[in-house]
């Protein structure tokens, strides 16, 4: 159970650092047509908007801009968004380990 416990820490952890405030700022700044299409306004604890600019960092979407600051934001921020993906990824195969643990034990 602990490790389930610690499992779930970690993916809450990642969901927590998943927002990339820098680049967010950039795009407003230097790229607003680029930051309307990545955003949505719902208010949510997750909002789409939070999700769609870590999924367009990921898939380095940001080398496709023509500002050098967005593309230097965009630099920054893949390398912390690649940090929380392993961090999620951590917690979700702690939690697969823990599931079979417990199925094990019993």
């Amino acid at each position: 159970m602990a490790v389930l416990a610690i499992g779930a820490g970690f993916i809450f952890l990642g969901l927590i650092l998943m927002d990339l405030p820098d680049l967010n700022r950039a795009l407003k700044q230097h790229d607003i047509e680029c930051w309307r299409t990545l955003t949505k306004q719902e208010r949510f604890i997750l909002s789409s908007e939070r999700m769609n600019l870590f999924a367009w960092t990921l898939s380095r979407g940001f080398e496709n801009a023509e500002h050098i600051d967005v593309q230097y934001a965009g630099l920054l921020a893949y390398k912390r968004a690649t940090k929380v993906k392993y961090i999620i990824l951590f917690g979700i195969s702690l939690i697969i380990v823990g599931s079979v643990m417990a199925i094990v034990s019993q």
